[in-house]
């Protein structure tokens, strides 16, 4: 068991580590080539491309994991819940695709991407790909494959990383928009790849929809649905209202504390949905789970502010060196920012507890409110904190949601030992 923690801690470590260095070359190309005005309005599309690839597939991914986890997919069982996931993608990828089509020229003109309508047509066949990738993946997660996560993501990440250095080289904002509009994809055909080289895929690519099943991986559909759209949208709000009164510099500086969080976060998120949903959901009681996940969130929380202590140390080198000496004004979002990621982290964590126990009510809960604690606090804090509002409210928000999860988890493990 140590050597298996250790194994996977290392690909985990080892794919975080690639790409948290992509995430950051990828801040430094769009900061220096674009400027605090570019990054900023091209974190919208950004934001745009992170829900899609949520919604890639149905969200069905960790369904799917917990499903496998208990019933392989080599089993008649196993594979009629691959079948069912894979109809659900199939379905949810055309709907998608023809949502991005169909609402194209709004998506143009909210997001002020001028006349780049292509962009969309390449946004819905890329995240077609992602769809089927994640179940490629969830099946290699619920087998505790850590080595398949972590070649999917080194080899797609250096792939992706590399078309945008020169499509931001050589077109500019365009290059840089088409090229964030694809790089979700190369994961995914990576992903496919390594799954087709290891069984026969297409004995399980049939379509199902058993009543049940559809019903139990489309409960966690609403929870991925749900986070897709919540912090996402609140993020949108936010910007929009920073930019109309402290102008796009601003949102710029604010959004690259942000994005410099969504690189160390993956490491969390991707710990959480690939090591402890299959872990707790192996778990025979809740109590087992309960000491799972505390173990797990004890020591991210530990890692990460390690990492933050000597983060914020170097701060004003890590801006130089990230982005450019014009996004020094960052700086001040540091603390406040970190400070919310260790309590987001706590929340999301009793969060996949409860998921893999079946408790899904809850984390569709915890997800919708993560996005409206933010809008809702953010206004009551701009009148006295103007630009520094969406950092405090981040605090806030997390806080008050890792109190929240905390208390329901204790109810659920008193309910169980009566």
């Amino acid at each position: 068991m140590p050597l298996t923690k250790l194994r996977a801690g290392i690909h985990f470590a080892s794919a975080t580590l690639i790409k948290t260095v992509a995430g950051l070359i990828v801040i430094k190309l769009l900061a220096v080539q674009l400027g605090p005005d570019g990054f900023g309005q091209l974190s919208q599309l950004m934001t745009l491309v992170a829900i899609t690839s949520m919604f890639a597939g149905g969200g069905v991914a960790n369904g799917l994991t917990k499903a496998l986890a208990k019933t392989p997919i080599t089993t008649v069982e196993g594979a009629s819940w691959f079948a069912t996931a894979f109809t659900i993608s199939t379905i949810a990828a055309l709907l998608v695709a023809i949502g991005l089509v169909v609402l194209s020229e709004f998506f143009l003109d909210r997001l002020m991407l001028g006349g780049f309508a292509a962009i969309f047509v390449f946004l819905a066949i890329g995240q077609v790909v992602v769809g089927y990738g994640n179940l490629a993946q969830s099946e290699a997660s619920s087998r505790g494959e850590t080595g398949f996560y972590a070649k999917v993501n080194i080899v797609g990440t250096v792939i992706g990383v590399t078309v945008l250095y020169f499509a931001v080289t050589y077109f500019g904002f365009p290059g840089a928009a088409y090229s964030i509009a694809i790089m979700p994809s190369f994961l995914g055909l990576v992903a496919l790849a390594l799954f087709f080289k290891r069984v026969d895929v297409f004995q399980y690519l049939k379509c199902s929809l058993e009543s049940y099943k559809v019903k139990w991986l489309l409960s966690f559909s609403v929870v991925t649905f749900v986070g897709a759209l919540s912090i996402p949208l609140a993020q949108i709000i936010i910007r929009d209202v920073m930019a109309q009164q402290f102008g796009w510099s601003q949102v710029g500086l604010w959004q690259g504390v942000v994005k410099l969080s969504d690189v160390y976060m993956q490491f969390v998120g991707v710990v959480l949905a690939n090591y402890a949903l299959p872990r707790c959901a192996a778990a025979k009681t809740d109590r087992e789970s309960g000491k799972e996940v505390a173990s797990i969130v004890f020591w991210l929380v530990i890692a990460l502010m390690a990492g933050f202590f000597v983060l914020y140390f170097i701060k004003d080198i890590v801006i130089r060196l990230v982005f450019s000496g014009e996004f020094l004004g960052m700086s001040d979002y540091f603390i406040p920012q970190m400070a919310g990621d260790i309590f987001r982290t706590v929340a999301a964590g009793i969060s996949y507890a409860l998921m893999a126990r079946g408790i899904i009510k809850i984390s569709i809960l915890f997800e919708l409110l993560q996005g409206l604690l933010l809008v809702v606090i953010f206004y009551c804090f701009i009148g006295q904190f103007a630009a520094m509002a969406p950092a405090y409210a981040h605090v806030a928000t997390y806080g008050l949601l890792a109190v929240i999860m905390s208390v329901i988890f204790w109810f659920e493990l008193r309910r169980e030992a009566q």
